[in-house]
C-alpha cells in the first residue's frame, strides 16, 4: 500500500507460481520506481489546507487486516443466515405502526 496525499495505491501482481521468482527478482526496482507526482505526496500534507480522514491511517490497516483474516467474511455469512430474524423484526415493526396509526 502506498500512501499519497489524497489516497492511497494499492497493486497486485497477477501471474502463475513459475513466474514467482521473477516477480521477487525485479520488486525492488519496481517499487523504488513508484511515485506520486509533485504535491501528491504522503510528505506535500498541509495541515492548514487539508483535511483528516476521521478514520485515519490506523483504520485502513484495520480493514485489510479484517479482509484478510475473515471476519468480515464471517459476518456477511451470518447476516444471510440471519435474514428470517431481520424480516421477523421488519414485519412486526409494520404492524406496530399499523396498530398506531390505525387507533
Amino acid at each position: 500500500m502506498f500512501l499519497g496525499r489524497r489516497g492511497y495505491l494499492t497493486m497486485n501482481v497477477i501471474g502463475g507460481m513459475k513466474d514467482l521468482p521473477e516477480v521477487n527478482g525485479d520488486l525492488d526496482q519496481f517499487l523504488g520506481s513508484l511515485a506520486y507526482t509533485e504535491g501528491n505526496r504522503y510528505a506535500d500534507f498541509d495541515s492548514n489546507t487539508d483535511e483528516m480522514a476521521a478514520y485515519g491511517v490506523a483504520a485502513l490497516f484495520g480493514a485489510k487486516v479484517l479482509a484478510k483474516t475473515g471476519l468480515l467474511a464471517t459476518i456477511g455469512i451470518f447476516l444471510l443466515k440471519a435474514w428470517k430474524l431481520v424480516l421477523v423484526g421488519v414485519v412486526a415493526s409494520g404492524a406496530g405502526v399499523k396498530k398506531f396509526l390505525g387507533k
